[in-house]
């Protein structure tokens, strides 16, 4: 048997032949490769993917295993990940995206002097003409560990920003959906859900691209897979119920995981302002009227939200004027 590992890096990989090469040469370090393991998990590419996969598994084959799987979108990924992870610790990478070397190896020491449930850092978006650091952190010394009930300010989780135990995600059987986009907010709150304690780590680790016409994230692709952001936020609100249910949150980890999901269905909503006014309002109503179906407990509170709140305001007669405001937003940042 080989050395135990210290992490487990899931790599979700669907037809990303143009940047894999990078997300993986920025884990092929020789001061960590004993320590890390690399799941690169082809969720059924039809490009060079495998190809670029199986080159760093023959040139570390102790550290990067290349999975192939039929297509289950992300959350599969995530899924078989979870199955297969040796690590203590288990961290999701996007195949577009990639981290800093040196803070990974840098995170990797500092893993093995740790043993909190939870491990958070910071990350940089990065877009085609600059970059910006994320810092989502506050009151909290790095390097020390803390529990929900300390006076810690999570502004929320983030899929680039947490680490979490494997056996966390083993023994709570987290299952995430399957043939969807936009499942990672899925998995964070079930991450910050099993988590007792939590140590933050000031490094800048994950490098997310944005800005990308192709992305998932983009306002086209959004609007095309609005009924995918549907039902994660309908499994949100069935998960917030649950874990409020479950009465064993404390309350600043109930308040991180609702602002984390409340910003998913805020998402939603605004995704529906790219119809038309008299289309946008209708699915609106219906969305926010399903919502309120699954759960009283996450309806009532999705109105400490102030865009939710003036969104519901005298039965969404503010629509017409959000959408506006909304529109120049879009071509102020976004162009």
């Amino acid at each position: 048997m080989g050395k135990k590992k210290v992490l487990t890096i899931s790599v979700a990989a669907y037809n990303v032949e143009k940047t894999l090469d990078k997300t993986l040469s920025s884990m092929n370090d020789s001061r960590i490769l004993d320590d890390l393991e690399v799941l690169i998990i082809d969720d059924g590419s039809k490009d060079n993917t495998c190809k670029i996969a199986q080159k760093y598994q023959n040139l570390a084959p102790q550290t990067f295993k290349y999975i192939k799987k039929k297509n289950g979108g992300h959350g599969s990924t995530i899924n078989k990940g979870i199955e297969l992870a040796t690590g203590k610790y288990f961290k999701v990478v996007d195949g577009d995206d990639w981290v800093d070397t040196n803070a990974l190896v840098e995170f990797v020491y500092k893993l093995k002097k740790i043993d909190s449930d939870l491990i958070l850092t910071n990350h940089v978006e990065v877009y085609p003409s600059h970059s910006q650091k994320i810092n989502l952190i506050s009151g909290m010394v790095p390097n020390k560990e803390y529990t929900w009930k300390n006076k810690i300010d999570i502004k929320r989780v983030v899929l680039h920003t947490l680490t979490i135990k494997t056996k966390l995600l083993r023994e709570n059987q987290v299952h995430i959906t399957e043939n969807c986009f936009y499942v990672d907010v899925e998995f964070v709150v079930w991450a910050a859900y099993v988590s007792k304690t939590i140590t933050y780590i000031d490094l800048y680790l994950y490098q997310y691209r944005l800005g990308e016409k192709d992305q998932s994230v983009s306002k086209k692709n959004m609007l095309k897979n609005v009924k995918m952001q549907e039902r994660v936020s309908y499994q949100l609100v069935k998960l917030y119920d649950q874990f409020v249910k479950n009465n064993v949150m404390s309350s600043n980890q109930e308040e991180t995981i609702f602002r984390t999901f409340k910003r998913s269905v805020g998402s939603t909503m605004r995704t529906f302002l790219l119809y038309k006014t008299s289309i946008a309002r209708t699915n609106i109503i219906e969305f926010d009227r399903n919502i309120k179906n699954i759960s009283n407990i996450s309806y009532r509170k999705l109105n400490e939200d102030k865009f939710i709140k003036i969104t519901r305001m005298g039965n969404y007669c503010l629509i017409p004027i959000i959408k506006l405001f909304y529109k120049i937003w879009i071509l102020k940042y976004n162009n």
